[in-house]
């Protein structure tokens, strides 16, 4: 008998290929569990609640894929109970990058590590747009610039609204107090309305949604070219590189899942943000639907921790 000790790379190599081929030859074989790090009724539970059905039309099985939320402390009791899952592609969530990543960039203990899940792919991108309340008193970003103590509505400090407030007020120079604690983006714009906060930020699909109303307008757009008339962008104010700055929606599960499995699961979710289903969705909710394969995947991961590690003091202060 061979000692595990002794036994070759190249043998331990092809032992662990063989035990994910195995694990891979009748997958999926049931239910997957497609977790939502929060309650019902937001971006995230929506976009999951789109694709699962789309997802399990490609899968080779026929197995249902079941949304599930689990919400609580800004996502993390969702990840961690998926951090302790078996490896075996049927248990997934959707990830708030980089909200989600915060914690590890500044060096805060976790019950789980963000950078070691196993990563499928990223299903959604969803650039900022700054908005103000259309009754409030400041109207323009110029308006907001000369104002001291800006309040910001905000859900918690590792929502990616948050980070990327944080990072826009060092670069730009606004002079912000972030006030979380706020139950997603319609209490957001709600506190807009009322004149409790004077600015937010909001993911584009999002915004357009309260645009529509008339409640909120948009000052400042981070996107390459503004898609709002006479709104400037933040290339437009010297800060380009804040078009970095964006809600991304990744798929993964917990570490250590075999490639054969995750490469069944990228194959069906990429076929899914492919369909007419999702696409037609995608045009009528001004969603940005581009799914990136498991690979493309992986480097955005490193370069979301490589911009916002830049950030890391301006991302540690508390005000």
């Amino acid at each position: 008998m061979i000692r595990a000790s002794k036994m070759s790379a190249a043998a331990l190599s092809a032992a662990m290929f063989m035990v994910g081929g195995a694990n891979a030859a009748g997958f999926p074989e049931k239910d997957i569990i497609f977790v939502i790090p929060y309650g019902p009724g937001g971006g995230f539970d929506t976009y999951v609640r789109k694709f699962a059905p789309e997802i399990q039309k490609y899968l080779p099985n026929k197995v249902n894929v079941v949304p599930k939320n689990i919400g609580g402390g800004g996502g993390r009791k969702a990840l961690s109970q998926v951090w302790r899952a078996k490896p075996d592609g049927y248990t997934i969530a959707i990830y708030n990058m980089p909200g989600m990543a915060l914690d590890k960039i500044l060096g805060k203990k976790a019950a789980f590590d963000i950078s070691k899940f196993s990563w499928i792919s990223k299903i959604g991108h969803s650039p900022y747009t700054l908005a103000v309340g259309t009754k409030g008193k400041y109207q323009t970003f110029k308006d907001l610039q000369s104002v001291k103590g800006l309040k910001y509505a905000v859900t918690s400090p590792s929502s990616t609204s948050w980070v990327a407030g944080k990072i826009m007020a060092k670069a730009t120079g606004l002079d912000i107090t972030f006030l979380p604690g706020y139950k997603g983006s319609s209490a957001i714009s709600l506190s807009l309305i009322r004149g409790d906060t004077q600015l937010s930020l909001f993911a584009d699909n999002s915004y357009a949604k309260y645009a529509k109303g008339g409640d909120v307008k948009a000052v400042l757009s981070f996107e390459d070219k503004s898609p709002y008339p006479g709104v400037p962008t933040v290339g437009d104010i010297g800060h380009g590189e804040l078009e970095a700055l964006a809600t991304e929606r990744m798929v993964g599960g917990p570490p250590g899942m075999p490639k054969e499995i995750v490469a069944i699961l990228e194959a069906a979710i990429l076929k899914a943000g492919a369909s007419k289903e999702i696409q037609d969705w995608a045009k009528q909710t001004d969603q940005d639907i581009k799914p990136l394969d498991t690979a493309a995947t992986n480097a955005r991961v490193s370069k979301i921790f490589n911009f916002y590690a830049k950030y890391k003091d301006v991302l540690s202060a508390k005000k």
